[in-house]
């Protein structure tokens, strides 16, 4: 596959003095070491003067952020999961990577990837969490349990039809609040098993989001113990904290 032909895809607003953008400047810093020629954007609330937190963007857009007001006290992550379902219905590319601004490219193996299009419509991960029920949100019927969730911090798919009319169905069950879920992935389960697309599931160390190091950790997804696979050798203080209890 050319790469070319291929975006990535960062959705973080203003909040936390731009944190949110710097960290994922920082991802797609080592996204480019495997994926070079994609064409890396940004979509984003305000615009930003300080030129260095973008820097690994090829394009930066400003979009609006906003949300219902009935999200309110939910993960509404300050509107960016509305904002994720309009820019990733705006791109134009042939495949499309979304990813969550604390997700960090570590092995070769993550420029494989793109091949996965070859032969599937998307690619995802199981979230931690397999069904989430925690916060009183509904069974969703209709969904064998055997289906979990999917992590939508690394969403991998062809810009096919079969897609976008998955992501307007799932904006709209979301913004409808139909299934009465606080975070995205509830209405994403219901509408990738009811859809005709083929679904390919990552292996975890592909979406990694756990505390103990994984020597075979190709993407991980937790910024508390980062530090820890960028400096193997230097234990976080998270890790020693962490460490201290359970001895």
């Amino acid at each position: 596959m050319n790469h070319g032909d291929m975006a990535i895809l960062y959705v973080n607003s203003h909040h936390g003095d731009f944190k949110y953008v710097a960290e994922a400047n920082k991802s797609a810093a080592s996204f480019k070491r495997y994926i070079p020629n994609a064409k890396y954007y940004l979509y984003t609330d305000k615009e930003i003067q300080d030129k260095s937190l973008i820097s690994e963007f090829d394009e930066v857009r400003v979009t609006d952020f906003s949300f219902p007001s009935f999200m309110e006290n939910r993960v509404h992550l300050n509107g960016q999961m509305v904002a994720k379902h309009r820019a990733m219905l705006e791109l134009k590319e042939d495949v499309i990577m979304y990813l969550g601004a604390d997700t960090y490219a570590l092995k070769d193996s993550v420029s494989s990837l793109p091949m996965l299009m070859e032969k599937f419509d998307i690619a995802l991960a199981h979230a931690p969490v397999r069904i989430n029920t925690e916060l009183g949100n509904s069974v969703i019927e209709d969904v064998p349990e055997c289906f979990p969730e999917l992590n939508c911090d690394i969403i991998l798919y062809r810009n096919n039809e079969g897609n976008r009319q998955l992501i307007r169905d799932w904006s709209e069950s979301y913004l409808s609040d139909r299934f009465g879920h606080p975070h995205d992935q509830g209405p994403f389960r219901y509408h990738v098993y009811h859809s005709q697309l083929r679904l390919y599931v990552l292996p975890p160390e592909f979406n990694y989001r756990e505390f103990a190091y994984r020597d075979d950790t190709a993407i991980l997804q937790n910024r508390f113990v980062l530090d820890d696979y960028l400096n193997p050798k230097k234990k976080s203080l998270l890790t020693k904290i962490k460490q201290k209890l359970l001895s």
